[in-house]
């Protein structure tokens, strides 16, 4: 039996575009705190921007009746999300990230390196490599605490169902073997074996 899902699908796309838009401003939040052995770090976890960018919804038809709604981005969100045990991006990466970060570096000797200083900066990128791969990275929980709290939205998913039952309501009855007679009564026909 297909139903026309017509409101269902426009509540589940507008509950996934609003996730979306409250991932991208999870993302940018200036009060989310990291706790460290060395302290915290309290910043928004948008260092170079295309993490939020990279933010996508993808929807698809997945049957007659179930519709997909995921969101999609780089690869490395789900490692700031839940955190790692360990982990090693490429030295580039973490150069391109601290010129683009920063607007002043300090190294460990408490000095302000030159961003323009390549070898400087590329010096701290291994060193940021090396911490990363003993360390991994700490845990933001911008999804999932994201995901918990938004969860609840979805109570109200059977008032689009009910209203597309109630749009559709004759079809239901007709293709589950029932006969229209008249303008609202409906009858399906039994047989008695025996």
């Amino acid at each position: 039996m297909s139903l026309k899902l017509d409101n269902t699908k426009k509540y589940l796309a507008e509950y996934s575009k609003n996730l979306l838009e409250l991932a991208k401003i999870e993302i940018e939040k200036a009060d989310r705190t990291r706790s460290y052995k060395s302290g915290n770090i309290t910043g928004p976890i948008n260092a170079s921007g295309s993490l939020k960018d990279s933010l996508k919804l993808r929807g698809a038809k997945t049957t007659d009746v179930v519709y997909s709604y995921n969101i999609i981005g780089n690869e490395y969100g789900e490692a700031v999300d839940e955190g790692t045990k360990r982990s090693t991006p490429p030295v580039q990466k973490l150069i391109n990230w601290l010129i683009l970060k920063n607007k002043t570096l300090v190294d460990s000797k408490k000095k302000i390196v030159n961003l323009n200083d390549l070898k400087k900066v590329k010096r701290i990128a291994f060193a940021i490599q090396k911490s990363l791969s003993i360390k991994g990275i700490q845990r933001t929980g911008f999804i999932t605490d994201l995901v918990n709290n938004q969860f609840k939205q979805l109570n109200d998913v059977y008032k689009p169902v009910v209203k597309d039952i109630e749009v559709d309501i004759d079809n239901i009855l007709l293709k589950a073997g029932y006969k229209k007679k008249g303008k609202d009564t409906y009858t399906i026909e039994t047989k008695i074996i025996g």
